[in-house]
This record gives C-alpha cells, structure tokens and sequence, in this order.
C-alpha cells in the first residue's frame, strides 16, 4: 500500500471513530503526538513501517478533527421549543422529495442569529420548489432512532444529521412567502425543475409503475415504484438498478460522447463531463450518484488528457472528497457505504473472476457476469449486518435484467422527451420502453415469488463483518497468487477479441 492509500485509511478511520465513539481535542491531540514519536524513529533509522504508522495517525487524527468541526445535534439555541408548537420562516434548501400522499421538506431555519435544517413533512400542495422562502408550522421534534427487520436499530438520527437535518416536523403546514432569489438558486432550482418537466413527460408516455422505473433508472429514486415492488425488487436483489449508480452515470457518459462524437476529441468529452455533473445534481446529489459521478470525471479528464486511469487510485480520492465535504455518510449513509465497497469490489475481483469464467464465450455477457458477481460478493457482509437481506436469487436476477438496461434507459430517454413535447402521441413511443420495463419489472416480481428467494437474517455483530471482510482479502491475495485456467482453444476461437 502506497503513502496515498495509507493516509486514505488512516483519514477514513479517524472520521470513522469519531462518528461513532465522542473523544474532543484532547484525544486528537494524543494522536499528533503518537505520530511524531513515530516520525522521529523513522528519521532515525528510515524504516518504512514508522513512516506508514506516522502518516496513518497523522491522516486519523486530521479525520477525527474534520468530524468535531461537524455539527452532530441540534443547536440549543432551538432546544427550548422542542416539543412545542412553533413556527419559522426559511428556506427550502434542497429539491422537494415527492411521496405518494406527503412531501418532504428540507427547510434552512434560523433562531437567534443560529442555522439550522429541519425536515417538514407535508401534503403534496401547496406545490413547491428549491430556494423558495417559506413559512412552517407545527411541532418540532427531535428524529429518533427505529426498529427495523432482524431486531436492528436504524439510526434514523444519526442519517437525517449527515445532512445537517436535526429536527422534525411531522403534519406540517407550509405556505410559500417568497420565490427563489440569487442567481446559482435560481440556476439550481431551474435543474430541478427540468428534471420534474422530464419525469412528468414520462409519465405522460409511460403506465405505472414503469413510469416510475424508468425515472429510476434514469434520475434515481425508488419512491415512486410503490412498498410492494420495491419489497420485490428488493428480495431480487434489484434494488440497485433503480437508484443513480455508477453503472447509469456512465451510460449517460457514453451516450452524450457518442452524440457528440463529430466534435474534437476533448470537446466531447468535456460536453460529457458537464452532462454528468448536471446529471447528478438534478438527480439530488446523492452520494452514490456524488461517487458514480466524480469517478466518471476523473475517467473522462484522463482519457481526454491521455493520462494513464488508475481506478482504485480514483475511487480512494473520491472517498476523501466525499468525507471532507460530509463526514458523518462514512458511517451512518448505507448507500454511501454500499456504493464504496460495491466499487471497490468491481475494481479488485472483476479480472480475477472474469478469468475464471472463461467458459462464457460472449465476451459482453462475461463481463456483465464478473462486475456482477463481483458487486455482490463485496457488499454481501455489510448488506447483511445493515438490513438483513439475504436474497439467493440476485446474482441470476441481475444476469437477465442488466444486459437491457442501456437500451431500457435509451428508450425511457425517448419517450420522456416526446411527452414533454407533444404528450398526447408519447404513449406511442413510449411502447418500445414499457415492453423492457414489463420485462425487469417481471424478473422482479417472479424472482421474489420463488419459495425462499430471500431472508432476513437476524442482527449480528459488527465484529463478524470485519472477519467476513478479512476472509475476502485472504481471497483476493490467494487468487493473485494462484494463475487463472487458461482457455481451451474452442473457447479462445470463439472469444470476439480473437
């Protein structure tokens, strides 16, 4: 491990230990200390080991310090009027979360010179949009902790705080005082409000609920696919698909390359980069859409500027991006955590099981089942101490749905933009799209159906996920070590890249 991977960790760690145990300055500073012993050791007898413990506890205690300077609770200048019936003027600080009864609201509200975010849960009207001044009312309170399946506990708390959200309204009333002011809220909101044009104009095209998967697929989000399918997409472990993931992020990238193409090399590029960027942001900035869409960049800056791509060097900078920027995802965002080690098992198993399986001559269909497999396998420990989910059917579920969803989304793109421009004959070019979505939507449903598809299994410790995650890596080294079968020469015949 390099000196930039060392400090990564060490970074994360910090973080990571200060989101879950409260130490202050002191124990930072204890760290500091620790490795400037290390320091003068190294500088004595230049030993590699010192230099890595040094960096390792330097990185740890800046973490752990980013993560104090991050607000964790409500401010207590708000205390005094939790419970209580109230009222505040702010802003509507992120795009509106549309439920199928209520809307979420993320409002900036502001107490005695003090800010804070509070999450107003209301009816679906008054309609409203990002940077629009506000009045809501009603009872403040504090988010609290769930039950949730297999005897867990979801920290629901600690998820609103990453995104600096510390109280709560439920049954709020909302009115709109203002509307957006400033020109980036102006912009942003804009964004947002072209997605909803384009979400309406598949609607307009397409039937529930394959309206509502293909705004998964294309702009993320699984509100809108209803309990019952989401359960089933969930047993099938297809889930994935219908949030923005770096699998969409770059078909996005390649399509708006290829439309693109009869520009020069580097404006193409930089057209797609822009696409990504207004791609993820529209889509709500997500953090597995932040990390799809950061990667994607560094991708594109290095194909554009001919400079080698090195993607677990990428994803680890990524990673210290994202955590600098918001702390407190690194261990209470599931889909933060999900995304990283879904990616970084892409990264490392891919080539070791793709070069195992051989026997599938297509080579298309071999790398669909390596990144696959692969996926699964990293996030499995970590899935399971998160929810509990054990689904037995996914790796076959994904196998039959990912192949089509390039031209799922392709098609979903065009009949969202024929129902934006001429509604009333969308639905006829939306039936290319609905046949594709019938049939991942199919996969779905039949996949969960089948006796014992998935279970839940009962809450374990956190201490069984580390073993899990050590066994894996004695994998990985032992399949490095081991040389992959070579291909007989019926299968390297028929291999399309020979």
């Amino acid at each position: 491990m390099d000196y930039f991977s060392v400090f990564i960790v060490g970074f994360s760690g910090g973080v990571l230990a200060r989101s879950l145990i409260t130490f202050g300055w002191g124990g930072i500073c204890f760290l500091f200390i620790l490795a400037c012993v290390f320091g003068l050791i190294w500088a004595k007898d230049r030993g590699r080991s010192y230099a890595v413990a040094g960096i390792f506890l330097v990185a740890a205690a800046l973490g752990a310090g980013r993560t104090v300077l991050t607000p964790q609770t409500l401010p207590p200048s708000f205390e005094d009027i939790v419970g209580t019936n109230t009222s505040f003027e702010g802003v509507v600080s992120a795009d509106p979360d549309i439920r199928d009864v209520t809307q979420r609201i993320t409002v900036s509200v502001e107490k005695d010179g003090v800010k804070t975010r509070i999450l107003a849960v209301a009816s679906l009207y008054p309609e409203l949009s990002y940077g629009e001044h506000v009045r809501v009312s009603g009872t403040l309170l504090k988010p609290e902790p769930f039950d949730s399946e297999g005897g867990r506990v979801f920290r629901y708390d600690k998820f609103l705080a990453k995104d600096g959200i510390f109280g709560i309204i439920q049954q709020a009333h909302i009115e709109s005082t203002a509307p957006p002011s400033g020109f980036f809220t102006r912009m942003l909101g804009m964004l947002y409000g072209a997605k909803h044009i384009f979400v309406n104009g598949l609607e307009d095209a397409l039937p529930e609920p394959a309206s509502a998967l293909a705004e998964g697929l294309l702009v993320g989000g699984k509100q809108g696919l209803g309990k019952i399918l989401t359960d089933d997409f969930t047993a099938a472990g297809l889930i994935a698909i219908v949030v923005l993931s770096g699998y969409n992020v770059m078909i996005v990238a390649e399509a708006v390359m290829r439309a693109f193409s009869f520009l020069p090399k580097r404006f193409a590029i930089s057209a797609a980069g822009i696409a990504i960027i207004g791609f993820v942001v529209a889509a709500g900035s997500g953090s597995s859409a932040l990390r799809a869409g950061l990667m994607a960049c560094l991708a594109l800056y290095a194909r554009g500027s001919g400079r080698s791509y090195n993607a677990l060097r990428a994803l680890f900078f990524v990673l210290l991006v994202l955590i600098l920027s918001n702390p407190l995802s690194l261990a209470f965002d599931p889909g933060f955590e999900l995304s990283f080690i879904a990616t970084f098992g892409l990264i490392i198993g891919t080539p070791l099981i793709e070069a195992r399986i051989l026997f599938i001559k297509n080579a298309f269909l071999r790398e669909i089942a390596g990144t696959t497999t692969a996926a699964q396998i990293a996030v499995l420990p970590l899935l399971m101490y998160l929810t509990g989910n054990l689904s037995f059917i996914s790796l076959p579920a994904n196998l039959l749905v990912l192949p089509i969803v390039p031209l799922t989304m392709l098609l979903s793109f065009i009949a969202g933009l024929v129902g934006v421009i001429f509604a009333p004959i969308a639905p006829v070019f939306g039936l290319p799209a609905y046949v594709f979505l019938s049939y991942i939507i199919w996969v779905g449903k039949f996949g969960a159906a089948l006796p014992l598809a998935h279970t839940i299994v009962p809450a374990f410790s956190i201490a069984f996920v580390v073993v899990a995650y050590a066994l894996l890596w004695r994998l990985v080294l032992y399949l490095r070590r081991v040389p992959a079968p070579k291909p007989s020469l019926k299968i390297a015949l028929h291999t399309p890249s020979n």
